[in-house]
């Protein structure tokens, strides 16, 4: 395993159990808006753990993938398509 590869996917599964934690985070809000009721706080904490998750959840699922040479490249030829399969 390469340095690239191993720093890679470390920074991947870092990014992974980030997301994670924001999960838990936004979680934690939501039973403490169940339990006491909603606040404006409270919703925004929701909000913004869960779209930090998502966030940091896709960056951490795309590094460990362009690590491993499984992205399509940005100049992959698509013209096959525009001709009907010719």
């Amino acid at each position: 395993m390469t340095l690239r590869s191993a720093l890679g996917n470390a920074v991947g599964y870092a990014l992974l159990g980030l997301a994670c934690l924001f999960v838990v985070f936004a979680g934690y809000w939501a039973a403490m808006s169940a339990l006491n009721g909603v606040t404006a706080g409270r919703v925004m904490f929701v909000m913004s753990g869960l779209g930090a998750a998502l966030i940091t959840g896709f960056s951490g699922y795309f590094v460990r993938k362009a690590v491993a040479g499984q992205v399509m490249p940005s100049e992959f030829d698509v013209s096959v398509a525009y001709r009907g399969g010719r």
